[in-house]
């Protein structure tokens, strides 16, 4: 954030200092490569964690609202006296929209409203649960779907509603299923499968608000949703939030809507459909996207470009011991944990302190070759 408008010379004054730090880090001997630091240490380059911070703190300002920096624009007359000199470095906001512009993440992102219920107010969210006490796992199918047909029994006078959310491979979705209709939406990938089924939730609650009929039950098999509901909090999902706001306008027109959780993929006949229809969603659902996915999507988006970096370095020792990035257990012996680190990275005293001491290279009697340290 406040090196962001600094020219590059800057940035390679910080580089320097934040190498030599991964290496007092991890021991690593002095000629080791930068690229090896990042990766044994697990830390982003600096230019990429700079993207990372300045577009997390932007997505963060954008689902505050009113936030002093959400609704900066730059005029028409400094776009063009920025484009005619080039040097000059761009704002924060313009230098954020145009990392973005660049990732192709040109979203919008979802306001949480804190203050939507006053303190005297706050909804009250339960749920029935007609299965506790049964075991997924050692209860066989067609019991869950005779616990449901008693359930449905005792709740016949209500119009049961059948909510399901699925994410895949590049496709997310939700489906709703109602007794004679279905309606299905797809998400933007960057939503994740707990937004998908608290935008199920919702839309069945949209759906229902024109009905002349009062008395209805939503089904759904996603227990993480139903428990956040039923905890409040200024810091909960803003979907959820949508959620309660719009059960709350319900009530207050004698709406009766009582919220299920049911077990997925037992084979009743409701959950299977809405679970069907998320996974096939066609028609794309234009919503504004919750902080937490949009941080989520956009750091592994970076971790994925350092990825295919380091893949690109095949000749570097680490490499073949490390293909793929990640945090390395540490060895709770410093001493150890040092001589593992360069024997890891291909870079010890005894192969590279030449490079050091303006030597030469040490050359093996035996064979008459120059010292490499091979890692297995």
């Amino acid at each position: 954030m406040v090196y962001g408008s600094a020219r590059v010379t800057v940035f390679r004054r910080l580089d320097t200092i934040h190498h030599s730090a991964l290496r007092i880090c991890s021991g690593a001997f002095r000629t080791s490569p930068v690229e090896s630091l990042y990766v044994i240490c697990n830390q982003l380059p600096l230019h990429l964690r700079r993207q990372k911070i300045s577009a997390l703190y932007f997505f963060r300002a954008q689902s505050v609202p009113k936030h002093p920096i959400s609704q900066l624009t730059l005029p028409v007359s400094l776009h063009r006296l920025y484009a005619a000199r080039s040097s000059r470095i761009l704002p924060f906001c313009e230098r954020a929209k145009l990392l973005l512009h660049d990732s192709d993440l040109n979203v919008t992102i979802q306001s949480s409203d804190f203050f939507c219920f006053p303190p005297w107010d706050i909804p009250h969210f339960s749920y029935l649960n007609p299965f506790s006490g049964f075991d997924k796992s050692s209860t066989a199918p067609v019991t869950f779907q005779q616990l449901f047909h008693h359930h449905r029994y005792q709740y016949s006078s209500f119009i049961p509603i059948f909510t399901d959310g699925s994410k895949s491979d590049g496709h997310v979705g939700c489906g709703v299923v109602f007794p004679s209709d279905t309606l299905s939406y797809r998400l933007h990938n960057c939503c994740s499968v707990f937004t998908a089924e608290l935008v199920a939730i919702f839309c069945a609650l949209q759906e229902i608000s024109p009905s002349s009929q009062r008395n209805f039950i939503i089904y759904t098999d996603s227990m993480s949703a139903l428990e956040t509901l039923s905890h409040y909090d200024t810091q909960m999902h803003p979907v959820g939030l949508e959620i309660l706001t719009i059960s709350q306008f319900l009530r207050n027109k004698s709406f009766n809507i009582i919220f299920c959780w049911v077990p997925s993929h037992v084979g009743i006949s409701g959950n299977e459909t809405a679970d069907a229809i998320a996974k096939f969603a066609s028609a794309f659902l234009p919503r504004a996207l919750p902080y937490v996915d949009i941080k989520k999507f956009f750091v592994s988006r970076l971790f994925s470009l350092w990825q295919k970096k380091w893949d690109l370095l095949t000749n570097n020792k680490l490499h073949s011991v490390k293909p793929s990035i990640g945090l390395w257990p540490i060895l709770p012996i410093r001493q150890v944990d040092v001589k593992l680190t360069r024997l890891r990275i291909g870079h010890t005293r005894f192969t590279h302190k030449h490079l050091i001491f303006g030597e030469r290279a040490p050359v093996c009697p035996t064979v008459i070759r120059i010292l490499l340290l091979i890692t297995f």
